[in-house]
């Protein structure tokens, strides 16, 4: 009998694997888009970096993109190949970014339309590498409990989060992006794994 969805994103922790814990690697599997929306938004995480000091995406490098799953885990190479083989049957995607968002009181973001394409991203996504990790950042990337976003900012505080709104604010409008990478990145610190082009 397969195992039902639900039990491979409840997946209980052992013994033995939460001794293991510490040991833990942090990964994330994110989206990235066209050029010009690329440089677009990464515009605007300049922007109320400079003005507010609240630079952690600059300094850690992190480019715009969206996060559909955040994982914990030892065996990099295992990701690594299952990441493989999924991107390999994924196609470039239409994301419509149509509002303002605030994670109250430390993140300012970017909200692009839930769709089925992210939807189906997300679902892939955990489904297939949860096989071999546990879930990470408290569950809050798995379908069904995750808001798709654009981080601008992170670890703001109450008043850089409001200069930061007046940034974004004035300079955004909806506009539509192409999703045209996924990739796998390890987290605390970010650094990338490997990216794929979308076909």
């Amino acid at each position: 009998k397969s195992q039902s969805k639900s039990a491979v994103y409840d997946k209980p922790v052992s013994d033995a694997q939460a001794t293991r814990r510490e040991a833990f690697m942090y990964f994330a599997v994110t989206l990235e888009f066209d050029k010009e929306s690329q440089t677009m938004m990464q515009e605007m995480i300049d922007e109320v970096a400079k003005v507010t000091g609240c630079d952690r995406m600059k300094q850690e490098n992190v480019p715009p993109h969206v996060t559909v799953c955040c994982l914990e885990g030892e065996d990099e190479e295992v990701l690594l190949s299952e990441m493989e083989e999924l991107a390999s049957s994924m196609r470039k995607s239409t994301l419509r970014f149509a509002n303002i968002g605030v994670f109250n009181p430390l993140v300012i973001y970017l909200g692009p339309i839930m769709n089925e394409f992210l939807q189906d991203t997300c679902k892939r996504v955990n489904e297939r590498l949860l096989q071999h990790a546990q879930v990470g950042n408290k569950g809050n990337y798995l379908p069904n409990h995750w808001v798709p976003h654009t981080g601008i900012a992170l670890k703001l505080t109450p008043e850089a989060l409001k200069v930061a709104f007046d940034i974004v604010q004035e300079k955004f409008s909806p506009f539509e992006a192409t999703v045209e990478r996924i990739v796998l990145v390890k987290a605390e610190p970010y650094e990338e794994l490997r990216g794929w082009e979308l076909k």
